[in-house]
Protein backbone atom coordinates (compact mmCIF):
# COMPACT_ATOMS: atom_id res chain seq x y z
CA UNK A 1 0.00 0.00 0.00
CA UNK A 2 1.03 3.27 -0.93
CA UNK A 3 0.58 7.12 0.65
CA UNK A 4 -0.74 9.62 -2.08
CA UNK A 5 1.26 12.62 -1.30
CA UNK A 6 -1.15 15.64 -0.43
CA UNK A 7 -1.91 18.17 -3.26
CA UNK A 8 -0.52 21.27 -2.99
CA UNK A 9 -3.40 24.11 -1.54
CA UNK A 10 -1.95 27.57 -1.52
CA UNK A 11 -5.17 28.38 0.49
CA UNK A 12 -4.32 25.55 2.84
CA UNK A 13 -0.89 26.84 3.79
CA UNK A 14 -1.48 30.59 3.97
CA UNK A 15 -4.42 29.14 6.87
CA UNK A 16 -1.91 26.81 8.49
CA UNK A 17 0.82 29.25 8.56
CA UNK A 18 -1.63 32.14 9.90
CA UNK A 19 -2.62 29.21 12.75
CA UNK A 20 1.19 28.68 13.47
CA UNK A 21 2.04 32.49 13.98
CA UNK A 22 -1.39 33.11 16.18
CA UNK A 23 -0.45 30.00 18.55
CA UNK A 24 3.01 30.95 18.95
CA UNK A 25 1.93 34.33 19.54
CA UNK A 26 -0.34 33.03 22.62
CA UNK A 27 2.47 30.68 23.78
CA UNK A 28 5.11 33.46 23.70
CA UNK A 29 2.30 35.59 25.65
CA UNK A 30 1.51 33.20 27.97
CA UNK A 31 5.51 32.23 28.97
CA UNK A 32 6.19 36.05 29.45
CA UNK A 33 3.26 36.49 31.42
CA UNK A 34 3.86 33.35 33.80
CA UNK A 35 7.76 34.29 34.00
CA UNK A 36 6.90 38.00 35.27
CA UNK A 37 4.42 36.14 37.88
CA UNK A 38 6.81 34.04 38.50
CA UNK A 39 9.37 36.95 39.52
CA UNK A 40 6.79 38.62 41.73
CA UNK A 41 6.06 35.35 43.54
CA UNK A 42 9.67 34.86 44.16
CA UNK A 43 9.59 38.82 45.77
CA UNK A 44 7.12 38.21 47.50
CA UNK A 45 8.37 35.32 49.32
CA UNK A 46 11.78 37.03 49.82
CA UNK A 47 9.84 40.19 51.79
CA UNK A 48 7.93 37.17 53.49
CA UNK A 49 11.35 35.58 54.39
CA UNK A 50 12.71 38.99 55.34
CA UNK A 51 9.56 39.95 57.91
CA UNK A 52 10.53 36.83 59.60
CA UNK A 53 14.06 37.60 60.23
CA UNK A 54 12.54 40.88 61.45
CA UNK A 55 10.35 39.69 63.88
CA UNK A 56 12.90 36.73 65.21
CA UNK A 57 15.62 39.97 65.60
CA UNK A 58 13.23 40.77 67.89
CA UNK A 59 12.88 38.04 70.16
CA UNK A 60 9.37 36.72 68.61
CA UNK A 61 8.80 32.99 67.68
CA UNK A 62 8.81 32.19 64.22
CA UNK A 63 7.61 28.43 64.98
CA UNK A 64 4.73 30.44 66.79
CA UNK A 65 4.15 33.35 64.30
CA UNK A 66 4.00 30.08 61.33
CA UNK A 67 1.23 28.54 63.25
CA UNK A 68 -0.58 31.69 64.14
CA UNK A 69 -0.66 32.30 60.04
CA UNK A 70 -1.57 28.68 59.61
CA UNK A 71 -4.41 29.04 62.32
CA UNK A 72 -5.92 32.11 60.67
CA UNK A 73 -6.12 30.38 57.19
CA UNK A 74 -8.24 27.73 58.58
CA UNK A 75 -11.95 27.90 59.07
CA UNK A 76 -13.02 28.87 62.34
CA UNK A 77 -15.34 25.88 62.95
CA UNK A 78 -12.66 23.48 62.00
CA UNK A 79 -10.04 25.14 63.54
CA UNK A 80 -12.16 24.74 67.33
CA UNK A 81 -12.50 21.23 66.17
CA UNK A 82 -8.89 20.32 65.88
CA UNK A 83 -8.59 22.30 68.75
CA UNK A 84 -10.54 20.19 70.90
CA UNK A 85 -9.80 16.81 69.47
CA UNK A 86 -5.84 18.24 70.50
CA UNK A 87 -6.80 18.62 73.53
CA UNK A 88 -8.71 15.66 74.30
CA UNK A 89 -5.33 13.52 73.01
CA UNK A 90 -3.23 15.63 75.19
CA UNK A 91 -5.74 14.70 78.20
CA UNK A 92 -5.32 11.34 77.20
CA UNK A 93 -1.71 11.16 77.30
CA UNK A 94 -1.46 12.98 80.67
CA UNK A 95 -3.43 10.35 82.27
Amino acid sequence: MSVLPFKEDPDFTTHNSGAFAASAEDVKTFVADYEALQGQVDDAKKDQKDLFTVMKSKGYSTQALRETLKRRKQDAGERQDLEKTVQLYMDLIRR
